[in-house]
């Protein structure tokens, strides 16, 4: 019972420290709530294509906006390292669709609505190397399509269609190759669940006899009632077919950094409020994959400090895993307000696939 009271505890906390995290971005972002949270995926469409047409639709924007341009930021949790500079051979035009994000249209002109204005003439637009952050999401949105021509929504609101179009690009690859750009993506949900991914920081430590540091992924998802949070561990305490090898999650509200006693190369990456024995047990690699499900909705805006582990039950053999570092969102909005269609081969093709899962975009 002492794991529901420390949940509990955490609630609290959360209420008290974050009444307006979570407010109003300048510039706006869309998907509205993605401007002060990590996206829940990347994507390489479109800047990353050496050929392709994608309409973004976006019901979220303020009525009466002035649009000068857009931009994208680079992803944090889907892979580490720098992402070298490019350009890219742009069109860009704006309209007013006639449809909603959840009506649009496989045949990219029925998105398109009266009087589109080419904001930006074909050209091309360099984009600077990007690395990993320190911390989700990106600081700024780093990849910035600025328009020769400015956009107005009206006052009376209504969905921006962004049509992107890709004629080519250069990179230190050659001219127009496919690029892995990793932009900052989101999906959406028509239950209104939302996907909260766990940003990994700092190191874990190996298990007795073991070469690989112990590292985990979380992923948060808040539904309607409550939360669950998926867990996969790597690199644990090998089960010898016992069912010795015991999974661990810690939740904190912060970090904590000193090291294990009995494993001084082991630090408690979080302040672990809240210790969980998760159901079932490593395999004989050490892999852990499972969710801990049914824990009360977080006030959003709460960041917490994780990190997962294996405790061999009979040796006390233990690994312990990186940081582990999400902040809880609040509910998805509903009706979906951001969709898209992309054509991800062909500038020229009248018809694209459509998705909710959208770039997460910065209107400047």
């Amino acid at each position: 019972m002492h794991h529901h009271r420390s949940v509990s505890l955490l609630v609290s906390f959360g209420a008290a420290l974050l009444g307006s995290t979570l407010a109003a971005q300048t510039p706006p972002a869309s998907p509205a709530d993605r401007g002060l949270l990590e996206g829940s995926s990347f994507t390489h469409f479109p800047l990353g294509r050496a050929s392709a047409r994608m309409q973004t639709l976006h019901a979220d924007l303020p009525a009466g906006t002035l649009i000068s341009g857009h931009a994208y930021r680079r992803d944090a949790t889907g892979v580490r390292g720098l992402v070298a500079g490019f350009a890219s051979d742009l069109q860009v035009t704006l309209s007013m669709s006639p449809n909603l994000p959840t009506q649009a249209s496989t045949t990219f002109a029925n998105n398109v609505g009266p009087n589109p204005v080419v904001v930006l003439p074909r050209t091309f637009v360099a984009f600077p190397a990007t690395n990993r952050p320190a911390l989700d999401p990106a600081a700024t949105f780093e990849l910035v399509v600025p328009y020769q021509t400015p956009f107005l929504v009206p006052a009376g609101g209504g969905t921006v269609c962004v049509d992107v179009e890709v004629f080519g690009n250069q990179s230190a690859s050659g001219t127009n190759q496919n690029l892995s750009v990793y932009l900052d993506a989101h999906e959406l949900y028509t239950d209104g669940r939302a996907e909260q991914p766990g940003f990994r920081t700092g190191a874990g430590c190996e298990a007795p006899g073991q070469s690989l540091d112990c590292f985990a992924q979380l992923t948060l998802w808040r539904r309607a009632a409550w939360t669950d949070i998926d867990v996969s561990i790597r690199n644990g305490v090998p089960d010898a077919g016992g069912g010795t090898s015991l999974c661990v999650l810690t939740i904190g509200a912060g970090v904590d950094g000193t090291p294990i006693p009995w494993r001084t190369d082991c630090p408690f990456w979080s302040t672990a409020e809240l210790w969980v024995l998760l159901s079932g047990s490593a395999d004989s690699q050490g892999d852990y994959d499972g969710t801990l499900t049914g824990l009360p909705l977080l006030p959003p805006g709460l960041r917490l400090w994780c990190q997962a582990g294996t405790i061999d039950a009979l040796t006390g053999g233990i690994a312990a895993s990186d940081a582990n570092t999400l902040v809880t969102p609040p509910p998805g909005v509903l009706p979906i307000p951001v969709a898209r269609v992309v054509n991800s081969s062909n500038v020229a093709a009248a018809t694209g696939t459509f998705s909710f899962a959208v770039p997460v975009m910065a209107f400047l």
